[in-house]
This record gives C-alpha cells, sequence and structure tokens, in this order.
C-alpha cells in the first residue's frame, strides 16, 4: 500500500486465530476481532515516519489518515483491510467529533478508484461541515488490491466498512478524542447496496457495537437477479462493465472454473485478465474497450439470458446477496431510499421492492424518494452527493 499514511503491521498466526499489531495481539472471537490492550489500535504517528496526504486542495478536509484493519473477508477468513478517514481542522484542534459518517462507495473498477487511492468525491462533502468521514476500500483494493474484488458482495462489504468504522473510532478514542455516537451510514449506487447490507449486519452481529442514527442508500442493486433481469429487457447497460464484473466476481471468488470465452465475445474473452482483473481500467474506460454498452457485442447468448442453465449458475450464487427478503429490519430504523426513475442501470425496481420491505416490517421512519435523482444512473450520483449536504446538515440540525 503506497500511500500508507498510518500503518498497522500485520503478523497472522499459521491457525489465523490470533493477529499481532504493533505488540498488541486480536483474538478472534465469533467472527469478530477483540482487542484485548486497552489502548486499543496502534497507528504510526505522522512524526515517526509516515506520510501525511496533502490535503489543501480539499475544500474543510485538514487530514485524511488511511489505516489497516482486522477483520474477515467473504469467506470468513481473517484479512487485514485498508480504509480512511478524513477529520476537520475544527475536530483536530477540538479533539471532539460530534458527528461521523460511514461512507460506502460506489462501483468502480481501476484500483486508484478506492479510498486510499485518492478517490474521495462523496466523502469530501463531509468534513467541511465538521461530520468526520470513514471510507473502506472493501476486499480487493487497497491493502488487498492483489485479490479479485468482492463486487457487490453484500455482506463482506458491509463487515469491511462495519469494522473499518470500529477501528477508526478505538484509535481516535486512543489519540484522546472524545467522540459521540452520532453516526450515519451512506453511499449510491454498489455502496447504496452495502448501506443496507450494513444495516442488516450491524442490527445482527453488531447490534452492541454500533447503532446508525439514519442510512441514506442511493440507487443500490438490492437484487441481484433483477437488476439482471432488467438488463435482459433493456439489452444494454448504461456501464458496460457491471454484468462481467458480477459474473467474473462469482466465477473467481467461488471457484467455479467457467471458461471466460463461454461467457463473453471477442475481445472481452480474451482479455478479462488484462483489462478487469489487472484493474487497470475504469469503468468508462472498459466500455470503450468493449466497443459498445449493447450486451450483444460482448456477452455471449446464455449469459444473456436467464432462463439459461449458465446463466442459473450465477444467480443461484448472488441470490445469497438479495436484500430485499429474508431478514427483519428493526421497527426504529431510519432509512431513506433514494432512486431516479430513469436509471438505465439500476433499475428502480430494486429501491421499490426494498421500500416495501420496511414498510411491511412496520418501519415507519423509512422513505423512498423517487424524485430529488432525476436523471440517468451516473448523473443521478452526483445528485445524490449535492442532496447528502442538505440532509446532513439537517441531520446536525436535529431534523
Amino acid at each position: 500500500m503506497k500511500k500508507l499514511l498510518f500503518a498497522i503491521v500485520a503478523l497472522l498466526t499459521v491457525n489465523c486465530q490470533l493477529s499481532t499489531v504493533n505488540s498488541q495481539t486480536y483474538v478472534w472471537k465469533n467472527g469478530h476481532p477483540l482487542v484485548i490492550d486497552p489502548d486499543s489500535i496502534t497507528f504510526v504517528k505522522p512524526d515517526m515516519g509516515a506520510k501525511v496526504y496533502n490535503t489543501e486542495d480539499i475544500e474543510g478536509v485538514s487530514v485524511a489518515y488511511q489505516y489497516l484493519y482486522p477483520t474477515l473477508d467473504h469467506t470468513g477468513a481473517p484479512v487485514w483491510l485498508s480504509a480512511e478517514i478524513l477529520l476537520s481542522q475544527e475536530q483536530i484542534e477540538t479533539k471532539h467529533i460530534r458527528w461521523m459518517a460511514l461512507y460506502n462507495h460506489y462501483t468502480i473498477a481501476r484500483s486508484d478508484e478506492c479510498p486510499t487511492g485518492g478517490n474521495r468525491d462523496m466523502q469530501k462533502i463531509a468534513p467541511p461541515i465538521n461530520i468526520a468521514v470513514v471510507a473502506a476500500d472493501y476486499e480487493g483494493f487497497g491493502e488487498t488490491g492483489d485479490r479479485v474484488q468482492a463486487y457487490c458482495y453484500g455482506e463482506a462489504n458491509a463487515r469491511a466498512s462495519i469494522d473499518a468504522l470500529l477501528a477508526a473510532r478505538e484509535w481516535l478514542k486512543s489519540e484522546g478524542y472524545t467522540l459521540s455516537d452520532s453516526i450515519v451510514n451512506y453511499g449510491y449506487s454498489q455502496g447504496g447496496q452495502t448501506t443496507i447490507a450494513v444495516l442488516k449486519l450491524a442490527q445482527s452481529e453488531y447490534r452492541d457495537k454500533v447503532h446508525f442514527m439514519r442510512s441514506y442508500a442511493g440507487a443500490g442493486p438490492y437484487d441481484l437477479r433483477l437488476t439482471y433481469r432488467k438488463f435482459e429487457d433493456w439489452q444494454r447497460i448504461g456501464q458496460a462493465a457491471v454484468l462481467p464484473l458480477t459474473v467474473i466476481t462469482v466465477n473467481e471468488l467461488e471457484h467455479m472454473n467457467i471458461d471466460y470465452k463461454q461467457v463473453f465475445k471477442e475481445p472481452l474473452a480474451s482479455n478479462v485478465k488484462s483489462w478487469i482483473i489487472s484493474k487497470k481500467f475504469n469503468t468508462d474506460e472498459l466500455t470503450e474497450l468493449f466497443g459498445s454498452d449493447s450486451l450483444k457485442y460482448y456477452m455471449q447468448p446464455a449469459y444473456m439470458d436467464s432462463t439459461s442453465a449458465e446463466m442459473g449458475v450465477i444467480l443461484r450464487e448472488v441470490d445469497k446477496h438479495r436484500l430485499t427478503t429474508g431478514w427483519v429490519p428493526d421497527a426504529d430504523t431510519d432509512i431513506k431510499l433514494y432512486h431516479s426513475m430513469k436509471d438505465d442501470i439500476v433499475a428502480p425496481e430494486n429501491s421499490l421492492d426494498m421500500y416495501k420491505l420496511f414498510e411491511q416490517n412496520g418501519v415507519s421512519k423509512a422513505v423512498l424518494d423517487t424524485t430529488s435523482l432525476k436523471d440517468i444512473h451516473l448523473e443521478s450520483g452526483q445528485s445524490f452527493a449535492i442532496k447528502m449536504i442538505s440532509e446532513f446538515s439537517m441531520w446536525k440540525m436535529g431534523f
């Protein structure tokens, strides 16, 4: 990790039950790291030789700290992932953080698009109004950039985000910061999916560790099978890489050994590793390489048909990440869902079905907004960021 600001040097034992960090020991119990040392996580300070980002170009952000922290990967095995926290000058001077946000990043494909790679377009909106922001890279980026990304693996990415938040809070306490429990959770697109997955996981495995006062989920693929069926109807995707990323992630992480020449047409079929697994190109660049955003140009017929045996294998795997069924949210959950009815990547039915789950379970504070975002998916992402500025300001005032 080339741009590490403060790092934890991790040595995992052979049985992966104990991890030693700067002479501190973590014990894994029930899938969670328990900090034995009362000083919690120790980070390398800037005066000890770590690098500090120049954040003068980010208005209202005084410093961006990056760190490694213990969590679990998509298989449940212990892993060290990377994350970043942005603080304002006032927070640093007063050593007090009244408000904090957990940001869950959207679909990315190039290695430098992750939070620790410098992509802060949706994080930098918060520090100017004195909200500290934590953003995890997820498995497959930053410290684990040599792995295939866990694209739309809701629970794995949610765990990465929650553990990043908890690690940052422990470090801040060890540095003498006072913290309140006023925390919000937000994200758009894949980040919207992760935002709901964070809620689900927080209300089950992390109930005694974190509570979100409010969550904001924008245009997430909460049901990947439904999302795929819309691709079938449209025969094109506004972000062409989305379907290949989904299939490749499942094939690689679940060790299915599917021949990519059976899935994709040329030239993609022969360039999966150099174009996608390498993480050398962003999603716009991948569309250019594919030659079109029309499915027929880069997908084989069997993988354009949800009724085919071949695609059925993939869909059964992605069904494991469905969030619109299979859980009961707390009745006091405060959640706002945003989706444009013109979305050309993630069908708005995802949010309609997500809202139904909250409604059916008596979540009176669930809100579905289909009017604030008025454009196609990518453009609506910019509108979502702007909307968050006003939402965060109202949240701080108690609205």
